[in-house]
């Protein structure tokens, strides 16, 4: 019987000194899978076909819009990303036809819809609107009693219009433009500008050179961007006060950059998903 009790008790005491060696414990995980198939439904849509559709007021969509089609369902690749927290409560989706924003009322997007991840929407009971000119997919809500696009609201809603779709991340490949070849038909899509530099890098008054907003007052700035040899002006580098990279310098080299194309009553904006997607390393050409 004592030999029985000694025999376990060094026994236990073997597993407490083995699991208290860091050494000799795995504690890595594997990461979580990306995405997972949530819905068998394919498009019968596309985004170019969706946005035309839109009036030019807050419009809802219903199983009339379109002939012959009682839903309406859309898939895009995710191209945008609010780690980095320049992108809020939306997603950008983008097809071989265009893109577009979906307005989300969530945040840290980035956890369930990666840059990559494939998504189905449907369509059916939402809302096309517009801010700036720039079409949005959402849902409604009231300001001061006036009607406006929004997010749709709560998981519950949103799972009932937005599904993952494919169990592999494959990031889209940007559409390589001139500033010269800016048309509507690209706003919402991932999109690359070669040759190009920030037009102004320091300040006049400080010397210093710019930072890509005001984090301290959470203040949005715009950086004009300029393509050498052209003359066109109205492409900005749109970044937010709330990004995590606000109170960072501003590349002053020249080279290539790549974001999300919207837009803003006339003006062209590029947002970025983060610093990576400024690739400056190339002396800077005149302004001329």
């Amino acid at each position: 019987m004592k030999l029985t009790k000694y025999f376990a008790a060094t026994v236990v005491l073997i597993a407490m000194v083995t699991l208290s060696l860091p050494g000799c414990v795995d504690f890595s995980f594997d990461d979580p899978q990306p995405s997972i198939d949530s819905t068998s439904m394919s498009a019968n849509t596309t985004i170019a076909e969706l946005k035309s559709v839109y009036p030019g007021s807050l419009f809802q969509l219903s199983d009339t819009t379109f002939y012959l089609r009682d839903s309406i369902i859309i898939e895009g690749t995710v191209i945008s990303d609010d780690k980095e927290g320049n992108f809020y409560k939306s997603i950008f989706i983008e097809d071989s036809t265009g893109g577009i924003e979906v307005k989300l009322n969530k945040t840290t997007l980035y956890n369930d819809y990666k840059r990559g991840q494939k998504v189905v929407v449907l369509c059916n009971d939402l809302y096309l609107g517009d801010y700036g000119g720039q079409i949005q997919l959402g849902s409604t809500y009231k300001n001061n009693g006036v009607v406006e696009i929004s997010g749709l609201e709560g998981d519950p809603i949103i799972r009932e219009h937005v599904f993952k779709k494919g169990k592999t991340i494959q990031e889209r490949i940007p559409t390589v433009l001139s500033v010269t070849q800016l048309n509507p038909t690209y706003i919402g899509m991932l999109v690359k500008f070669e040759n190009v530099q920030i037009r102004d890098t320091i300040s006049p008054i400080t010397r210093e050179i710019y930072t890509y907003a005001d984090n301290v007052n959470k203040v949005t700035v715009n950086h004009s961007i300029h393509q050498c040899g052209q003359a066109f002006d109205k492409l900005v580098l749109r970044t937010s006060g709330y990004a995590r990279f606000a109170s960072k310098p501003i590349q002053t080299k020249n080279g290539s950059i790549t974001g999300v194309l919207t837009y803003y009553n006339g003006t062209y904006q590029l947002l970025i998903r983060d610093t990576n997607d400024v690739d400056f390393t190339s002396n800077r050409c005149s302004n001329k």
